[in-house]
């Protein structure tokens, strides 16, 4: 099989995954926000750089910056059944978290659309 057409698979294969992936743990932030209020998430993890931690974060919400997340979300949340909702400045690194939680065996993981203040009612 040609290289071109292996790398066209892989690809696909990607995509169709990560769009399987998203469409089940993607949540709005007026979703996000319903959900906090009732109580479904264990944690709210954000995954901005320390930089942007520091300069303004949410109270009540678990910092680990998406370069150490496979070091260091095993090491603050042990528990694969924990529920999490990872947030970001625009949901694009929260997104990409997901599929990186999947793959550590995190099972009940969501990721918000949009900024992490619209978080905040």
């Amino acid at each position: 099989m040609p290289r071109d057409t292996i790398l066209l698979l892989i690809v696909v294969c990607f995509i169709v995954y990560y769009v399987a992936v998203s469409s089940d743990t993607e949540v709005t932030p007026e979703q996000a926000r319903s959900n906090k209020k009732k109580g479904q998430y264990d944690y709210i993890v954000d995954v901005r750089t320390d930089r942007e931690w520091t300069q303004e974060h949410l109270a009540d919400t678990i910092h680990i910056p998406i370069g150490e997340l496979v070091t260091e979300l095993p090491k603050q949340i042990p528990d694969r059944s924990a529920r999490i909702l990872f947030i970001c400045k625009k949901g694009i690194r929260a997104s990409a978290v997901v599929v990186i939680a999947h793959k550590l065996g995190y099972k009940n993981v969501q990721s918000m659309t949009g900024n992490y203040k619209e978080l905040v009612e």
